[in-house]
């Protein structure tokens, strides 16, 4: 039965369902295929990932490209995935890529692939069931791979409308103009005409494979000088500019945290050593938290930059959060939502951290699911009794 496209609601739905089989999605030429097991996602494709979709990837992982394998590519039989698939294998077998090296590797992708679909703003949806899905303890739950796409969501649609796709071609109409100063620019002129030299049609994804970047963020650092003209961009080429562009920040429907103060695990533990992750884009805050938690017998593991390290903080599993109110990429209080509608962290304690005293902000955290809220500056026993508090509630509840 072909139903319509609901976005990641859809697939929100897909990483709480037992079910074991595919969802295949349709739009504007392109399929998309999201194979999940109970739950955990198995693998995702799209029809129009090619040998860049790899090449991109390896150099994300710190592995070499494969230029060489496009004509094996070539010969194999159609379907974008059977190529792909069919490629990361060969490298398996070659030795190029280990197990945990091509597991990183067929995710990667999966994501990929995720990403592009949560931006489609409709198409036709069909869901197939299958006898048996094969699943292996490092395929990632599907849920936190939603969250951590809807984070980077919302950094591609700071760029917008000025960048509409990472598949959009970037190119520079007067190099002279590449010594001139531009507001919020990063790149010094020396390093924006080697750029210059290397986009000769080259897509954003593709510049970032030379860069050995997050697309994300080389399309972050060029942002300021497409804004200014100094970088103009060309539309995507056949057959990426099928894929749909990033959806406009006020399409995004917002979704609500559960409100007031949430309670804490019945783990039975003891306070000191417990997990606590501590997020903040301040590594001297990081490290003056760290040695007051770490002085008093807690484990401490430190974020600086939540979207790029969501995946890793579901792996943690923390009993209590610390985190920075003002971010740069993501509102500390936006991201506290996101982490609660995730079940790994529904029951963790989630402690606000601001220099701003004001009643508002606490409201703020309080609607986002904090369980409470850290003034700065704070005295170490500040610090240490507001955690050993909800620590020990924890203990109790």
């Amino acid at each position: 039965m072909v139903n319509t496209f609901s976005g990641i609601e859809q697939c929100r739905s897909l990483a709480q369902a037992d079910k074991h089989g595919f969802l295949q999605v349709t739009h504007n030429g392109v399929t998309w295929k999201v194979f999940v097991s109970q739950g955990k996602l198995c693998y995702a494709h799209h029809s129009v990932q090619t040998l860049d979709t790899l090449n991109y990837h390896l150099a994300q992982l710190g592995h070499e490209a494969i230029n060489q394998l496009a004509a094996d590519m070539d010969s194999m039989n159609p379907g974008s995935w059977g190529k792909l698939n069919a490629t990361v294998e060969h490298l398996h077998q070659q030795g190029k890529l280990d197990a945990a090296g091509r597991t990183n590797l067929k995710n990667a992708i999966a994501k990929e692939a995720l990403e592009t679909l949560l931006w489609l703003p409709a198409g036709n949806a069909e869901w197939h069931d299958l006898a048996n899905v094969a699943v292996s303890e490092d395929m990632p739950e599907l849920s936190p791979v939603l969250d951590e796409l809807d984070i980077r969501l919302q950094s591609w649609q700071k760029l917008t409308p000025h960048i509409e796709s990472p598949h959009q071609q970037p190119y520079c109409p007067d190099t002279n103009q590449l010594s001139q100063t531009v507001a919020n620019g990063m790149l010094n002129p020396g390093l924006l005409s080697m750029l210059a030299k290397l986009m000769q049609n080259k897509s954003i994804g593709e510049l970032s494979i030379f860069l050995k970047q997050d697309r994300l963020k080389v399309a972050q650092l060029l942002s300021p000088y497409i804004q200014s003209g100094v970088i103009q961009l060309r539309d995507a080429a056949a057959p990426l500019n099928q894929l749909p562009n990033i959806p406009a920040l006020a399409a995004t429907a917002s979704v609500s945290a559960p409100q007031g103060a949430i309670s804490a695990p019945a783990n039975g533990g003891s306070a000191k050593r417990q997990k606590i992750v501590c997020i903040d884009d301040s590594p001297a805050m990081l490290e003056t938290i760290e040695g007051y938690l770490g002085s008093e017998g807690f484990d401490v593991a430190t974020v600086e930059n939540p979207m790029e390290s969501l995946s890793t903080m579901f792996a943690m599993k923390p009993d209590l959060i610390l985190m920075d109110v003002s971010m740069p990429g993501i509102n500390g209080n936006r991201l506290c939502q996101i982490l609660k509608r995730s079940s790994v962290f529904k029951e963790v304690p989630i402690i606000m951290v601001s220099g701003n005293t004001g009643a508002l902000d606490k409201a703020k955290a309080e609607s986002s699911g904090a369980t409470d809220y850290l003034t700065k500056p704070f005295s170490k026993e500040d610090l240490v009794a507001i955690v050993e508090t909800h620590l020990k509630t924890a203990i109790a509840s």
